[in-house]
């Protein structure tokens, strides 16, 4: 499973921006199997937004969500988004980039990027999950939008 030039993706993004401040936030790649865990997970994220937005629909027969977060930030401008998810033998590999902001182009907020996606594979068991996580600064056309 896997994304490259030309093919369709082989994951939906379901969620892609901050977790909300103040919100029990964590850090790393988790994968979500049943329906009270994403429920759970997606009361987390939104849980200081009034009314919170539902969760996104999920067929957990066969898709599994994937969620990478990368923690509270003490500024604004950062990003973390999945690029890929594939299947070598046994280990799930995520790979995916962190942007940060450009030096001395910061807001004085905190922050907790999340990037969630549900891959296009059921209920499958793995042994190791590997995360090739690349960090880079943000484009500098993002930071003026």
């Amino acid at each position: 499973m896997s994304r490259s030039p030309g093919r369709i993706a082989n994951f939906r993004t379901l969620y892609h921006g901050q977790a909300t401040v103040g919100a029990p936030t964590r850090f790393g790649l988790f994968l979500i199997r049943r329906s009270g865990s994403w429920a759970n997970e997606w009361a987390a994220i939104n849980a200081e937004r009034r009314p919170a937005p539902p969760p996104p629909l999920v067929d957990l027969a066969h898709e599994t969500v994937v969620v990478l977060a990368v923690g509270t930030r003490a500024h604004l401008g950062y990003d973390v988004t999945i690029e890929d998810v594939t299947v070598q033998g046994s280990t799930l590999v995520v790979t995916g980039v962190e942007r940060r902001p450009v030096d001395g182009v910061m807001l004085d907020t905190a922050c907790s990027p999340v990037h969630i996606v549900a891959a296009r594979f059921g209920p499958e068991a793995f042994e190791d999950m590997l995360l090739n996580l690349r960090i880079k600064p943000a484009d500098v056309s993002d930071l003026t939008m």
